[in-house]
């Protein structure tokens, strides 16, 4: 996965850590959205199906890039419209600006 890759050069560059858009109509945003993901497989449907993609990014970054690289991933609530952005491997959850 070309995310997980761009993040391990990142992390062999001497970066902390990366953001992972899942918001602002980004690929992952249109997993996310009912409106725009009108797929009927198992990446579409219900929102745990719409989510998979964005988790699946998110470990496959975590993955290549290892265990203490800082993953941020932003995203808007599908359901409330909200900015959310999670930091990875935290339960903390706040509202970006």
């Amino acid at each position: 996965m070309i995310l997980a890759h761009c993040a391990q050069l990142a992390r062999e560059a001497g970066y902390d850590g990366v953001e992972v858009m899942g918001s602002e109509g980004y690929l992952i945003n249109e997993f996310l959205a009912a409106r725009t993901n009108q797929r009927d497989d198992q990446w579409g449907g219900d929102y745990a199906r719409r989510m998979r993609f964005a988790v699946e990014v998110v470990k496959a970054v975590r993955q290549r890039a290892g265990h203490d690289f800082i993953i941020i991933y932003r995203s808007v609530d599908a359901r409330s419209g909200q900015r959310r952005q999670h930091a990875g491997g935290s339960h903390r959850t706040g509202q970006s600006d």
